[in-house]
């Protein structure tokens, strides 16, 4: 093979990733965002203190109103489930809840907590995401019927294990 054969393949293969690439981007044939089930914030929002340095790398926040209604109460469970049925990776999650328990002694897996100086009207009968920072990354609504519960638990364990997956902090 010539030297002026051997550079065009070479060329070839480089540039034609490239622009193929290009193309499928200028196309729209790419959806970009598609692997997490939850909603990602459009803006930073600080909710909770930072953690950094203990071992809970992950909080799952309930935005509770007073009393905590039907809804809120449903969504509470849910969490409780979930967090259970994360096992050895519990030491990773912290479940929390900003506002008042009716029960507290029926979630002793939840800390109270109050939110950072933050409006949080926005926010309210949400499921969050947040990292140990305090920064909400994803939401997830409270729905309003109970069958529609478990499909929200199964986006929430889908998107809170690809985190602790990815998870590097502890390294």
């Amino acid at each position: 093979m010539n030297k002026n054969k051997f550079m065009l393949l070479f060329v070839l293969c480089c540039v034609l990733p490239l622009v193929g690439a290009k193309l499928v981007l200028e196309m729209g044939w790419f959806n970009p965002g598609t692997s997490s089930k939850g909603h990602w914030l459009q803006q930073e929002i600080f909710l909770l203190d930072d953690i950094s340095g203990q071992k809970k790398h992950w909080r799952i926040v309930l935005l509770t109103d007073t009393p905590c209604q039907e809804r809120c109460n449903n969504a509470l469970h849910t969490v409780k489930q979930l967090y259970i049925g994360l096992g050895r990776k519990q030491e990773q999650v912290q479940p929390i809840v900003v506002g008042l328990l009716s029960e507290p002694t029926a979630y002793p897996m939840f800390i109270q907590q109050q939110a950072e100086k933050v409006d949080v009207t926005s926010l309210r009968q949400q499921i969050l995401l947040v990292d140990q920072k305090g920064l909400v990354l994803l939401s997830y609504p409270m729905p309003l019927q109970d069958s529609e519960m478990a499909d929200i638990a199964r986006n929430i364990r889908y998107d809170l294990l690809k985190l602790l997956n990815y998870d590097r902090t502890s390294v």
